[in-house]
């Protein structure tokens, strides 16, 4: 699921606490252009393709979730709240928090570059403003799973080794360099035993500072097989600001057209 301001799709091997100091310095750093890093750069994207389920991880169409997001505010968990989320490729997402009747749940919609809100506390609905719409394209730029799948597929996107990383003492993660159609790059890490990713970040200007995004991702477990991390950590400039825990995902189920489309008042929310 792609959390706007959060999305949690924007979707696992080792502990958030052993990560602390792995992904502020870049040990062992290479030049991801040189052509022997480029080439092994596709090597390692292939890998992790494979460990995610190969085939069946490049070709599903769509996706449903469902699990729990907990917020977190100065580090600190907050209360959890229930999700269930749709993801059909490649520009239609809808989230829905809490469970039950409808005073009790928000919706968040998102088709291409437009989207909707429902608040069920506030009994309002409302298109989402320009900042929503730019927060949730930005969550799919940076989704691990479109990012491996574009990368798999030469889909605009440049790949190269960036070189090594300590995860814990004595072991060591590789760092891919991605680059993205719109010119920024992130960095992922991949887990060299299992092939998995570990963590994706990347850097970004908010208000004339630098700001670091981080996605850190735990506990893989095969859903229709694929495997998916059932704990999405999210940080920035490496303080928590929320987790996802997954108890469901379903890929290629049948999901209505009509889920996307905004009602026309709060009374036609279903």
């Amino acid at each position: 699921m792609s959390v706007k301001p959060f999305s949690i799709f924007k979707i696992a091997g080792i502990g958030c606490a052993a990560l602390l100091l792995a992904i502020t310095a870049r040990a062992q750093r290479v030049d991801p252009n040189d052509p022997k890093n480029v080439q092994r750069g596709a090597e390692l994207i292939k890998q992790a393709v494979q460990a995610r389920g190969g085939e069946r991880f490049l070709s599903f169409t769509n996706l449903m979730s469902t699990g729990t997001y907990t917020p977190f505010q100065k580090g600190l968990s907050q209360i959890p709240t229930q999700f269930v989320d749709y993801i059909v490729y490649p520009d239609k997402e809808r989230t829905e928090f809490g469970k039950g009747k409808k005073k009790d749940r928000r919706i968040q919609v998102n088709v291409g570059k437009t989207g909707w809100v429902y608040d069920g506390d506030a009994e309002t609905l409302k298109d989402q403003t320009d900042k929503q719409i730019e927060e949730h394209l930005e969550g799919l730029e940076f989704d691990i799973d479109r990012l491996l799948r574009a990368a798999a597929k030469g889909e605009g996107v440049e790949v190269g080794f960036a070189g090594r990383e300590e995860t814990r003492p004595g072991e060591r993660a590789d760092a891919v360099a991605i680059r993205l159609k719109s010119d920024r790059t992130a960095y992922l890490l991949l887990d060299s035993q299992t092939h998995l990713p570990i963590s994706l970040s990347y850097e970004k200007t908010e208000d004339g500072a630098l700001v670091k995004q981080e996605t850190r991702y735990n506990q893989y477990v095969d859903y229709d097989g694929v495997k998916f991390a059932n704990i999405v950590d999210f940080y920035r400039n490496s303080v928590q600001m929320g987790r996802v825990n997954y108890q469901l995902i379903k890929l290629n189920t049948q999901v209505s057209n009509e889920l996307f489309a905004k009602p026309a008042n709060t009374k036609a929310i279903k």
